[in-house]
């Protein structure tokens, strides 16, 4: 795997992470409104995903700052992901 396969493969978990997250905050809300903002918000988080997968066969850098956070500072959006991880186990 080449340096920028790499890039797109850590942008796309760091972006899985995030919508992991947003998808089990929606679980724990009451209010239809805001059950329903935070849908869209995972849903938005979800074409980012699917963005970042994209990336994998054409590993162009991400415009989405989460994802060109880890483009940036890989080994600190690496950390966050294992540490993600962990906290799931």
């Amino acid at each position: 795997m080449n340096p920028a396969q790499e890039s797109a493969q850590l942008a796309m978990a760091y972006q899985a992470c995030e919508v992991a997250d947003l998808a089990a905050a929606v679980v724990d809300v009451h209010d239809p409104a805001e059950a329903a903002a935070q849908a869209a918000r995972v849903l938005a988080a979800a074409r980012e995903l699917v963005a970042a997968a994209a990336r994998l066969a054409d590993p162009v850098a991400p415009t989405d700052p989460l994802q060109l956070f880890a483009y940036e500072h890989p080994e600190e959006a690496a950390a966050d992901v294992a540490d993600w991880v962990s906290r799931r186990r």
